[in-house]
């Protein structure tokens, strides 16, 4: 028996029997891989020339098929065996590649289980990246063979009482085959079969089908009331849930929920559940895709969330994350990377008798912000590249340093070439031209001229959307127009009242108008609803604590920034509060190398803060630090 197998899903690769990689070129291992699962015997040569090299012009085709030949003929003689039977004028099968196992080769079989297809089918078939031409027609036939003969085994396990897998196995499954195509209504019924919850008695009897119309979605309440029946009753009324349908379906990932400090784990299963019973509500959406519950795991749990993203086309990520208060729940539009919406659902004590229907309660307020943000996402399909160049430029000023956010506003620019009205380049302009001064602290107003006139493009072309607002509110706050500022973050925090960003500047103006105690609430409100919360947020925090008399709290927050260096003056004023005039010094002298010509009687001539103790307190701390 030939010790080789192929591994066509994931990575293209052959292997020996210990599992190990063997060394044999790729565009070969396409040639073996038509060959044993199409129907020919063999392909010509200058055929396989051009299905391997369709771009190439046909001398280049040639030269690279000899090329190629002969590095199969090395390694076939490496392994001793004879995979591919080369001559002059065509390419076959040896006697190793017809006994070679091919993973793929098993959806042609009936005995094949459905657990077995399911951890293929995990993966991508050649990685799906072949070339245009005839491969990629005959790879796009065999993935279509793949899911056909998929989703038999599923009913055929489904009907068969003595063989039927798992619920869990029968979900996924069902899940693959709505993520490629949201209308196979026969799948979804099959998923809802086996829900976590569709066995559990509930007052209300079967909630998926007395509680909503076709159609249609419901929002939730702000909480969650212990009665059943009086959850749903509460339910505000109906609204539409229909997206547009356009060119292609949005993507969604459901995220498996985070644990964070103090949250119950008796309540990490029913929630895991819980988490299952939302995606199959939000199944019942005709025109998003939502990505199967392992595609989300491996998101949740990849070190590049930003190239998986990618990968997976996702167009919403919908986080959730177990913590003392309840379970958060947040959307994020992948193309802005924005929160759009977040929510707190309490975990009562009968929660779990209750699942159900707290499921479909944040599946409809999912489906209501998703309807709510239709137009953005148009435009995102419809102007892709500036998206992309935007958000290269977003994903800078997460990091607050001078060359990172002046790299961002090279982003900003690109974006507004692709498209001249783009308000989130505007928006994020605005934001590079603050962070600016703030960096600098030399008081150029300039740069906040700057920062409020783009902030006022960005109102002028999207007057609903809070981001410009929000721009708007931080420019006035440095220019000290505090009561401009507050009245236009005010305005932002109305039109998104789940908009982080909007929360924590409008904290941080409160905190400059001399009102640090609700600055302080407001901006651990915005950490709470954005748990992967920005430097800035933990900077805002630092200052609002400093300025409560709160100095270790300070110097916490700080310790959660990425990048603590900007924050180092803070810092040293903190330490110097708290009598720890060493390490007070220490970040002095860092601060001093970063700002060379900082003057502290200067800042603090054009810091905007409304009250003389404030401007005094902090005076104290860098004075105490050696400033």
């Amino acid at each position: 028996m030939c010790p080789l197998r192929l591994q066509t899903f994931g990575n293209l690769a052959l292997k020996a029997r210990s599992g190990e990689d063997l060394a044999f070129p790729q565009k070969a291992l396409l040639i073996v891989c038509v060959l044993r699962l199409g129907e020919r015997p063999a392909l010509r040569r200058d055929e396989a020339s051009a299905m391997l090299w369709p771009e190439a012009d046909r001398e280049v085709q040639h030269i690279n098929l000899r090329k190629m030949v002969s590095r199969v003929r090395k390694a076939q003689l490496a392994y001793h065996s004879v995979i591919l039977d080369i001559d002059e004028t065509s390419i076959a099968l040896g006697d190793d590649g017809q006994r070679l196992v091919v993973d793929a080769a098993c959806f042609r079989r009936d005995d094949t289980s459905l657990e077995t297809m399911l951890a293929l089918l995990r993966e991508r078939f050649l990685s799906g990246t072949l070339p245009d031409g005839f491969l990629r027609r005959w790879g796009d036939l065999q993935v279509d063979m793949q899911y056909h003969r998929f989703r038999e085994r599923l009913f055929a396990v489904s009907r068969d009482v003595a063989a039927k897998p798992d619920t869990v196995v029968l979900r996924e499954a069902a899940f693959l085959l709505l993520e490629r195509n949201v209308h196979d209504e026969p799948v979804r019924a099959l998923l809802e079969d086996n829900a976590p919850s569709a066995q559990q008695d509930d007052l209300l009897g079967d909630p998926t089908k007395a509680s909503l119309f076709p159609g249609q979605r419901t929002t939730a309440p702000k909480s969650l009331p212990l009665d059943t029946p009086v959850v749903y009753a509460q339910v505000m009324p109906h609204a539409s849930r229909a997206l547009s349908v356009t060119a292609s379906l949005p993507r969604l990932a459901l995220l498996p929920p985070a644990l964070r400090l103090g949250a119950s784990r008796t309540l990490t299963g029913t929630v895991a559940a819980l988490i299952d019973d939302i995606a199959i509500s939000l199944c019942t959406l005709r025109n998003i895709s939502i990505v199967a519950p392992h595609t989300a795991k491996r998101i949740q749990e990849s070190n590049d969330k930003i190239a998986m993203l990618e990968t997976h086309a996702i167009s919403y990520l919908v986080d959730t994350t177990l913590c003392a208060e309840g379970l958060l729940v947040q959307i994020i539009f992948v193309p802005l990377d924005r929160v759009i919406w977040a929510e707190r659902f309490a975990l009562d004590t009968p929660f779990s008798s209750h699942r159900r229907v707290i499921a479909k309660i944040i599946a409809d307020s999912i489906a209501t912000e998703l309807q709510r943000n239709h137009d953005p996402l148009v435009e995102y399909e419809h102007h892709p590249d500036a998206y992309r160049a935007y958000l290269a430029g977003a994903r800078q000023t997460k990091d607050i340093s001078l060359p990172s956010i002046r790299g961002a506003r090279r982003g900003f620019r690109e974006a507004l070439q692709y498209r001249q009205d783009f308000a989130p380049s505007f928006i994020g302009l605005a934001r590079t031209y603050s962070l600016e001064w703030v960096l600098t602290a030399r008081g150029d107003k300039n740069l906040l001229h700057k920062a409020e006139a783009h902030a006022r493009l960005a109102i002028q072309q999207d007057p609903a959307g809070a981001a410009g607002y929000k721009e708007l509110g931080v420019a006035k706050l440095y220019l000290g127009d505090l009561d401009e500022s507050l009245d236009a973050l005010a305005r932002a925090e109305a039109l998104s009242p789940h908009y982080a960003d909007a929360i924590y500047s409008y904290a941080d103006s409160l905190v400059h108008a001399s009102r640090p105690d609700e600055g302080l609430r407001k901006i651990q409100r915005a950490i709470e609803l954005n748990p992967l919360s920005p430097d800035d947020y933990f900077w805002s925090a630092a200052g609002a604590s400093y300025f409560v008399g709160k100095y270790q709290e300070a110097i916490d927050y700080i310790s959660r920034m990425t990048n603590q260096s900007s924050a180092d003056r803070l810092r040293a004023a903190a330490f110097a509060m708290l009598g720890d005039l060493a390490s007070a010094r220490r970040y002095r002298r860092k601060d001093r190398e970063t700002n060379p010509h900082f003057d502290l009687d200067r800042w603090l001539a054009v810091l905007p803060i409304r009250e003389t103790w404030q401007k005094e307190l902090y005076r104290e701390g860098l004075s105490r630090a050696g400033y």
